[in-house]
């Protein structure tokens, strides 16, 4: 029977392995929740919507100063 020797570094390897493709299942879990997360997406088109408003207005008060010193 020949039974080949492994490495002392391959049970190191495998290790990181599977600590990896567990990181990475794990990642991609929280990313497709973050995607398909209905509330989180209302949310952010709000904030969104309020910032450009806040920001049309802001515009319009700095016209209306600057046309005045005209």
């Amino acid at each position: 029977m020949n039974s080949a020797t492994l490495s002392p570094a391959s049970g190191r390897l495998s290790g990181w392995a599977v600590r990896g493709g567990l990181v990475l299942a794990r990642w991609g879990r929280r990313r497709a929740k973050r995607r398909t997360d209905r509330e989180r997406l209302l949310q952010r088109m709000a904030a969104q919507a309020a910032a450009e408003t806040a920001l049309a207005e802001r515009d319009a008060a700095h016209r209306a100063t600057t046309f005045g010193l005209l």
